[in-house]
């Protein structure tokens, strides 16, 4: 038995942080399915920075290595902001389309986060002839006609694809810096703009692609010059069941106290967006206590105090860039006007009067277009109307750093400003059951496991005579990790567990964990079918092993029954959720 294998290091960090983005991935899913009919269009991802769209691309290739597809091959770049001649650049993009190429045919995961020489990409594509073709006109037109390296190697995708009859799928993060960063040479750094070069590319239904960019509106006015050629797709934030499970799942990682109503008021006041709810958790830089709404509020609003939180930092990169572009103070001022104003959205001939500035309306209209290239203003409903981005906390860093001077009032009332917005978030937000209470069963099993409790204390109590009573008495061992687990048994069966605790103990006892959280009690043929699964990992463990069922909706004596003569224990909701973190872990 083997668990899941996982090419490519996420730069999410831990794996376990990556949640949601179900529906997300399933239509990345259909998407390559597609592609193997030769149906799917290139597409465009389009998201701020730290909106998780990384995230999703590096996870989605990771599914498509595991999956094993022989007809689908996963390739990920990322367009890194360093200077690099064409060539230079051509030839590593080449490379590293190969080197994810074998890795994937040879199963050599450890491939994919490097980039293997031309020699040594030769050297396996010795049993590949059309591979080892297409590299020796590669190293050809480097000697040679160095000038055609880009469109070779650009084209290297499709070609492969359509001689293997395979699909390479592409996936191209930070697309648009293919328009700042590549210059013609080391001697000329005129920028290429390489983006538009993919309006032939792009047709490819071989090895189509998904490009993403962290700059909405730049990407954006790229893709529709590129007329037709890339079906957009703006990320939104997590729906309101993801926020929570996310809340969850930070605050497992981190060790983070909460409670349930604190989990909530998170994923409230920061909108269901990711990153807001990743930051408000994760900074150690100052004691916070999210046990209390009060401690959320505190904790969020230093997250956008400059020096102290990364939401303060990353915004103010955005803002520097767009700044570069129309650093002025009508600019700085004409932002804090449509925040002020939102979700409400103005014409040129009413931001012109309101503000009084003395410029014309061509002039506020480049100034705009340049405010939403660069992600801080957005467009209304027509060419002639702008709005705001429609987020308080970007609007509450822009007033901290630039409020004083604009709207010239003390940063004391800008601060009693922003904390009467978050007072006023009353909203509740109304939990779809489903992936939430598997975070939450996981917090809860940290915490028990770190509070010393036994199975006694979080699992019902059975009837006599079930013959599980022995297990009761054990006390749960730290766990290195609480996570969802893939095990092969063979080639053809996978088995998939909802939460494996495993011990940090070398000798110690691990928890499989069946997790339903239904508004129904769950079947009997739903039991039968975890008890079929205790049954095929039997004698394929080799650790000792306590497996659990839990549902929220509790179960019916036959089910329950079935269970214990499977020597399966039965989690308690109640039981569980009096267990939440020690304040130690902060």
């Amino acid at each position: 038995m083997w668990d899941l294998t996982y090419a490519l290091t996420e730069e999410i960090g831990d794996p376990d942080l990556f949640v949601g983005r179900k529906k997300e991935m399933a239509r990345l899913m259909d998407w390559a399915e597609g592609t193997k009919r030769r149906i799917s269009k290139s597409m465009g991802i389009l998201s701020r920075r730290k909106k998780g769209k990384t995230a999703l691309l590096q996870r989605f290739f990771k599914v498509l290595y595991a999956r094993n597809d022989p007809q689908l091959i996963p390739f990920y770049y990322r367009v890194h902001e360093d200077r690099l001649p064409k060539t230079a650049f051509a030839e590593e993009f080449y490379r590293s389309l190969l080197t994810q190429y074998f890795a994937f045919t040879t199963r050599t995961p450890e491939w994919v986060d490097q980039i293997l020489s031309l020699a040594e990409l030769k050297e396996l594509a010795q049993g590949d002839t059309h591979v080892a073709a297409d590299l020796r006109r590669m190293e050809e037109i480097l000697a040679r006609f160095p000038a055609q390296a880009w469109r070779h190697a650009r084209e290297a995708g499709h070609r492969i694809s359509a001689a293997r009859d395979v699909r390479i799928v592409q996936m191209l993060d930070e697309f648009q810096y293919l328009n700042r960063w590549i210059v013609v040479s080391d001697d000329n750094h005129e920028l290429e703009k390489l983006c538009y070069s993919y309006m032939g590319a792009a047709e490819s239904k071989f090895s189509p692609q998904i490009v993403a960019g962290s700059y909405i509106g730049w990407l954006g006015a790229i893709l529709r010059h590129m007329t037709g050629r890339y079906l957009e797709w703006q990320l939104e934030s997590f729906t309101a069941d993801e926020a929570l499970a996310a809340v969850y799942n930070y605050a497992y990682v981190y060790q983070v106290p909460i409670t349930d109503e604190t989990a909530a008021y998170v994923a409230e006041v920061t909108d269901n967006d990711q990153f807001y709810i990743a930051a408000t958790i994760s900074n150690r830089k100052w004691e916070k206590d999210l046990t209390t709404k009060d401690g959320v509020r505190e904790a969020l609003a230093l997250e956008t105090v400059l020096g102290k939180g990364e939401i303060a930092r990353v915004w103010r990169e955005y803002l520097l860039g767009a700044f570069a572009e129309v650093n002025d103070k009508n600019a700085r001022q004409i932002v804090l006007y449509l925040a002020a104003h939102e979700p409400e959205e103005r014409g040129r001939d009413q931001i012109l009067a309101d503000l009084d500035m003395d410029m014309t309306d061509g002039e506020l209209e480049v100034r705009l277009h340049k405010l939403v290239k660069a992600d801080i203003l957005a467009e209304g409903s027509s060419n002639f109307h702008y709005r705001g981005l429609g987020d308080r906390i970007f609007a509450m860093v822009f007033r901290r750093i630039y409020g004083v001077e604009i709207e010239r009032v003390s940063a004391a009332k800008i601060e009693d400003d922003f904390k009467r917005q978050l007072d006023s978030a009353r909203r509740q937000i109304a939990r779809q059951k489903g992936q939430v209470a598997k975070y939450q069963v996981r917090y809860r099993l940290l915490a028990a496991s770190l509070a010393g409790a036994t199975l006694a204390d979080i699992v019902a109590e059975p009837s006599p005579g079930w013959g599980v009573q022995e297990m009761l008495g054990a006390t749960l061992d730290r766990f290195t990790t609480i996570h969802k687990a893939h095990f092969h048994l063979d080639q053809e069966h996978l088995v998939e567990i909802d939460l494996h605790a495993v011990s940090e103990l070398r000798d110690g006892t691990d928890l499989m964990i069946e997790v339903k959280a239904w508004e129904r009690e769950p079947t009997q043929d739903v039991v039968r079918r975890f008890v079929r699964v205790k049954a095929s990992l039997a004698g394929h463990l080799e650790r000792k092993t306590v497996f659990l069922f839990y549902s929220e909706s509790g179960l019916g004596k036959e089910p329950a029954a079935l269970l214990a003569e499977a020597g399966i224990l039965i989690l308690d909701p109640a039981k569980l959720a009096r267990f939440e973190m020690p304040c130690s872990g902060l």
